[in-house]
């Protein structure tokens, strides 16, 4: 169980290292980003798109992918992605932390406890959609997603995560 701790920090800190890059990339939210979103169907919208703040960005994406959660087609920015996998690993760090409290004995038989298991569930069809999303935005085919399975391809599958949008190569995904 230490090793997933290591790793969920590790995921936790690439993940924040890639927001701060790419807040100091765009800064704001771009034109093209609003007028997806409001594009979008989606029946209820809690955020308001004129408040750039961090806070409002940050609900903003996470609405975002929530109301796309089972839409594979199309693109995704940078901060949308980034955005995302900053709050799964928020929940995953709260429910591990849950688990550890309450379920004990559950962790130490199954090795997973019922509110992690419950938060992935959740949780999992919403991040492969904006993660082929992402992918889509630099001009590779959502089904790239497969090669986390090995080692090497997790490294590689982070370097496409992080590389900036490709408008002549994303046009197919559009």
């Amino acid at each position: 169980m230490e090793i997933f701790s290591v790793l969920l920090i590790l995921f936790v800190l690439v993940g924040a290292f890639y927001l701060v890059k790419i807040k100091m990339d765009q800064g704001t939210l771009t034109e093209r980003e609003i007028k997806e979103f409001i594009d979008t169907p989606s029946k209820t919208t809690s955020i308001k798109t004129t408040n750039k703040s961090n806070e409002s960005k940050f609900l903003f994406y996470i609405n975002r992918c929530f109301s796309n959660y089972a839409n594979f087609d199309g693109t995704a920015s940078r901060s949308e992605f980034w955005y995302f996998y900053l709050f799964t690993s928020i929940i995953g760090a709260i429910t591990l932390g849950i688990d550890y409290y309450f379920f004990t004995e559950l962790v130490d038989k199954f090795g997973i406890g019922l509110m992690s298991s419950i938060a992935t569930l959740f949780i999992v069809v919403p991040q492969l959609s904006v993660s082929s999303r992402r992918l889509h935005d630099i001009g590779k085919s959502g089904w790239w997603i497969l090669i986390c399975f090995t080692v090497i391809g997790i490294i590689v599958l982070y370097v496409w995560y992080a590389t900036k949008s490709n408008l002549k190569l994303s046009k197919k995904y559009k």
